[in-house]
């Protein structure tokens, strides 16, 4: 994304480049007028001279040698009646030195030596226009190499101190964090839009900080206020089944209610989690090892992996170590080794892997690959398990987003692979 400052130089570069391309027709006949005026006057002041100094003594025996010392201010016979008299025109001639044609303006005027009349002709050279037109050519490479360089100049001591306030104010709003809940003091500047800016700018923050703090509020109520009576519920129905006198078709009923406050507990927790993720409530980090954490939690599923006789390999090749909110890559690992010990067939296996600054966790399942354009998304499950809540993944996700890291689905050999790079 280009800067405002070279967004700003290519506009003035643009429009001076513009603008010298249209004046220079303009500049090449005004400087071909003016030279052209200038050898017409100087070819007048040789005809008056010659008038006033040399006809008057001139001898026609000395026409020959005159000719031969003067190039360009002849004497010819009276038989050059063609040419217009006393009236400069412009006129192309053979250039014997060079040799090429070269253009001239000339004037033919009648004159009397010794009583006999002669046609005196004077010429100039003029400028090529091939010349001229490299020349202005050059000075005009000349004016847009210095212009070019007074606009950046001006350009850049502009965006220095007149946007200043602006660079102040977007250096503040990057450095601002909603969880140290502390405004952002912009500078008051002699610049009216910068003023309603940084004014509107301060209103925004304050609703933001409003609803980020009601934010927090209703989840802690909302965690109190709905686990509280969830847990009630399923202890008076834990005291139920154990009633000795149900019926086993009202025992079946109290045991899948049970069931479903049980999940309906887990998605509670799992929503009130993904809301303190997305609020950033997890801001203390440490250094973590991977391998400590997969160490941990590795008896834990075990266990439970014993009901399926699912066999877990690892192979932890490094000692990873990164810097993160232990709680939260806690919660990330723990929620894959549960997906892939719950969504995991009887006798299957779960390979964990840990090399350079990746994890990987491959088990088998299904045989066929899950739809990754909804895997990690809220609520949506590969397969029919009743524990699932189809929040685990989207735990994983949102975790990887916050942190800047990367998790990848793969199905490859009839096994499911996620990575996650750090």
């Amino acid at each position: 994304m280009n800067r405002l400052l070279n967004k700003t130089l290519v506009y003035y570069s643009f429009s001076a480049i513009i603008i010298l391309l249209l004046s220079a027709p303009f500049i090449y006949y005004t400087l071909e007028k003016l030279y052209k005026d200038d050898v017409d006057e100087a070819i007048l002041l040789r005809s008056d001279e010659f008038t006033r100094n040399n006809e008057p003594t001139l001898k026609i025996t000395d026409i020959p040698t005159w000719n031969r010392f003067n190039r360009d201010t002849r004497i010819l016979p009276d038989t050059v009646k063609s040419k217009p008299k006393n009236n400069i025109i412009q006129q192309v001639f053979l250039d014997t030195l060079v040799p090429e044609w070269e253009p001239y303006r000339v004037l033919y005027k009648d004159v009397s030596i010794q009583g006999k009349p002669f046609v005196l002709m004077i010429r100039l050279n003029l400028v090529e226009s091939e010349d001229l037109i490299r020349t202005i050519v050059w000075i005009y490479l000349g004016i847009l190499f210095v212009l070019l360089l007074v606009i950046f100049f001006i350009t850049l001591f502009i965006s220095n101190k007149l946007w200043y306030p602006f660079h102040d104010t977007l250096k503040k709003i990057e450095q601002f964090s909603i969880e140290s809940n502390q405004m952002p003091a912009f500078k008051k500047t002699g610049i009216k839009e910068f003023n309603q800016l940084n004014k509107s700018l301060t209103k925004l923050i304050q609703q933001t900080l409003q609803s980020f703090d009601l934010q927090k509020v209703f989840i802690q109520n909302a965690s109190h206020e709905l686990q509280t009576p969830l847990a009630i519920f399923q202890s008076k129905l834990d005291l139920l089944m154990q009633d000795s006198h149900l019926q086993e078709q009202q025992l079946n009923i109290v045991h899948s209610l049970y069931e479903s406050v049980s999940k309906l507990k887990r998605i509670n927790k799992n929503l009130l989690l993904l809301a303190k993720i997305e609020n950033n409530q997890f801001i203390e980090t440490s250094s973590i090892s991977i391998k400590e954490i997969i160490e941990e939690v590795i008896p834990y599923f075990s266990e439970q992996a014993i009901g399926k006789n699912i066999t877990i390999h690892t192979e932890l090749k490094n000692n990873l170590t990164i810097q993160c909110n232990k709680t939260l890559i806690e919660i990330l690992i723990h929620n894959l080794f549960l997906n892939a010990v719950r969504h995991n067939i009887l006798n299957g296996s779960i390979y964990i892997n840990t090399e350079n600054n990746r994890f990987t966790i491959i088990n088998s399942g299904i045989n066929a690959p899950l739809d990754t354009s909804i895997i990690f998304e809220r609520f949506k499950k590969g397969s029919k398990n009743p524990k699932s809540t189809g929040l685990g993944l989207a735990i994983v996700k949102e975790i990887c987003i916050r942190n800047g890291w990367q998790i990848d689905y793969k199905f490859k050999n009839g096994m499911h692979c996620f990575i996650l790079v750090f």
